[in-house]
């Protein structure tokens, strides 16, 4: 199995810009009808000469496309590569509110899937049969993709975190085991920030670090049903990380370098950040950042000791409300969902299925740059682990867009991250009445 990843592609997981807001709500988009012959036959449809418009940000999607129809011969792809996963939200918002131009297979982060869905602009599966693939998918991501009692993709790759710590700037602080409780963490950033003033146990974070760990602590401050929301970012899980990571802020054991900068790279390669808390798809992009074994990876550290998780990335293939296509492009989806059809698409994430999960060829990988650790096993126990219950917003991307206007000025400013939290809130329930919702009425 293939040990490579995208990281660009993965790492978008995280943020979304300001362009992935809602274009128009449920029960009023421009969504056209369809001029699908409605059948639900997909082998049939996949016999028939038939050309399927994919929208991308991938470098990899050319070549699956390519495979694919060479198992396939009568599906030609028209692959259109766009510059990133807001660029495709954006486009196709614009598509459902004209009534033409969406295409028929377009990827979609998981926390764009409600917005999107509720938005008129996914298919539901279920029609297709692609609902009987339920028990082969990670339970996370599953529920990911079923929104509003509709199935309105089918999961790609998957994000459970993990921490990948530097473990020689950890055993010259003479911190001998990761850190297994908050508690722990708490005692190995003083002490690497005491070894060395310059090095930081991590950064102070994003937007999509923020609520994966705020799912990890027990918090479910978004719940929507229809077009009613509630959101409530001083739940005991949101204060209870919003707590401790103060406490970080303040003792000045946070760095501020951001994710992704080139001072964040860095900063990983010159060993003065120890510590990374990012989606299981980050295991196989390690060998960047300086001597090759000094890395480790485990699980993140949780309030009592025992396993408790979240997902941070991740995308899923959806089938469009517009396409002419569906049956065919559904069937493609069950081609991508076992076998060879899913080879293609773990050679470019973390796996979201079961079966790949518990594959020993992929558990057992040797990784050159944790001294041979076979760390998709911490992968795979954090899969099992993500807490259960978590809803992401309908705006979500608009949600972490603005997420640097109080809360990451918080974080920059070593400000009060609860007081942050009520502002980022405040700002979310104005939006989202303003375009329709009913938010905490």
């Amino acid at each position: 199995m293939a040990q490579h990843i995208t990281r660009r592609w993965a790492r978008l997981g995280a943020v979304v810009g300001a362009g992935a807001m809602l274009v128009a709500l449920a029960g009023c988009s421009g969504a056209a009808s369809s001029t699908d012959s409605g059948s639900t036959d997909t082998d049939a449809a996949l016999k028939e000469d038939v050309t399927l418009t994919w929208w991308t940000w991938s470098d990899s999607t050319q070549e699956q496309a390519d495979a694919i129809s060479k198992v396939y011969p009568n599906v030609t792809f028209d692959v259109v590569k766009l510059e990133n996963p807001d660029a495709a939200v954006t486009k196709l918002q614009n598509a459902i509110k004209a009534g033409k131009g969406a295409p028929d297979l377009m990827p979609v982060e998981y926390q764009t899937l409600p917005q999107l869905a509720l938005g008129d602009a996914l298919a539901d599966l279920t029609p297709y049969g692609l609902g009987d693939y339920a028990d082969a998918f990670t339970a996370s991501t599953w529920n990911a993709v079923n929104v509003q009692d509709e199935l309105v993709g089918m999961p790609m790759d998957s994000g459970p975190m993990v921490m990948i710590y530097n473990k020689d700037l950890y055993d010259k602080a003479g911190i001998t085991e990761a850190p297994a409780t908050w508690d722990d963490f708490a005692a190995a950033s003083a002490a690497i920030h005491a070894y060395d003033p310059e090095a930081y146990i991590a950064n102070s974070g994003d937007a999509g670090f923020f609520t994966s760990m705020i799912w990890a602590s027990g918090g479910q401050p978004f719940k929507t049903e229809g077009e009613n929301i509630t959101i409530d970012l001083q739940d005991e899980g949101s204060k209870k990380f919003a707590d401790f990571w103060n406490a970080r802020l303040h003792a000045g054991e946070l760095s501020g370098v951001p994710t992704w900068s080139d001072e964040w790279s860095k900063a990983l390669t010159q060993d003065k950040l120890g510590t990374l808390m990012m989606g299981s798809w980050m295991i196989s992009g390690m060998n960047d950042y300086g001597t090759l074994g000094k890395w480790r990876v485990a699980q993140i550290p949780s309030w009592d000791g025992q396993p408790a998780s979240a997902e941070n990335g991740g995308s899923a293939l959806t089938v469009t409300s517009q396409s002419a296509n569906k049956a065919a492009a559904a069937g493609i989806l069950k081609y991508l969902s076992e076998g060879e059809g899913r080879e293609l698409i773990n050679a470019n994430g973390f796996p979201s299925t079961i079966a790949d999960l518990e594959n020993p060829e992929f558990l057992d990988f040797a990784y050159e740059s944790y001294g041979g650790q076979p760390a998709n096993q911490q992968g795979a126990l954090s899969a099992e682990s993500v807490l259960k219950g978590w809803q992401y917003l309908p705006y979500q991307g608009y949600a972490n867009n603005v997420f640097t206007d109080s809360v990451g000025k918080a974080l920059g400013s070593d400000g009060d991250l609860n007081a942050a939290l009520v502002e980022w809130q405040e700002t979310l329930v104005e939006f989202g009445n303003e375009q329709g919702f009913s938010v905490n009425k």
